[in-house]
């Protein structure tokens, strides 16, 4: 029953993060992928400049810069219905997120809004063999918060922000090499045995 609430507590924190996070303005850097109707030759993924700016194609500039985020698809909409015809514009906000450290494909993502740090790190193909998946550093807003556990709990659920730097950690150099020095000092034990006789 305890497992049960703290499961669903940490669902509801995740998703008043995602909530929150999707009301916050894209940032410069973040990028909307933007495909016009079935026509497959104009799709891109445009990048919000340093003025909260994206450039569409015939339209030019669109301001960003106060838009929540969750509402840049309409914004988008409206501004290209001024030329396309739209039945199915496709719009999708992605936050720049750069995730690094022990992971087996370091790197520069586009998230969607609702990507958590989980999936952040899944995207990275998770954790290599000296990697430990369980401490992550989260570093947002210039402040850096390590998490520990943060898989099994709430933290893992909270959705990413734009210019997210998250960084696994290495497993300790003893956890690593805890065969090798397990062997090292029994061969030794061994020796000074075979010498003292």
């Amino acid at each position: 029953m305890k497992r049960a609430l703290i499961f669903a507590a940490s669902l509801a924190l995740g998703a008043a993060s995602a909530q929150a996070q999707s009301g916050a303005p894209l940032s410069p850097g973040d990028r909307v992928f933007v495909r016009v109707g079935s026509d497959t030759t104009w799709s891109d993924s445009l990048a919000v400049d340093a003025e909260g700016r994206i450039f569409l194609p015939r339209i030019g500039a669109l301001a960003l810069r106060t838009v929540p985020a969750s509402a840049v698809p309409a914004a988008v909409r409206e501004a290209l219905a001024s030329i396309y015809r739209l039945a199915d514009a496709t719009v999708v906000p992605l936050r720049r997120v750069t995730v690094t450290g022990e992971v087996r494909r370091p790197g520069v993502y586009f998230l969607p809004l609702e990507a958590s740090l989980g999936d952040a790190v899944a995207v990275a193909q998770g954790a290599t063999e000296i990697g430990n998946l369980e401490r992550l550093t989260l570093v947002r807003s210039g402040t850096s918060t390590r998490l520990r556990n943060w898989t099994a709990g709430p933290q893992g659920a909270q959705a990413v922000a734009s210019g997210d730097l998250l960084v696994i950690e290495r497993d300790p150099w003893l956890k690593r090499n805890a065969l090798s020095l397990i062997s090292t000092v029994a061969l030794l034990i061994t020796t000074i045995v075979a010498v003292t006789r």
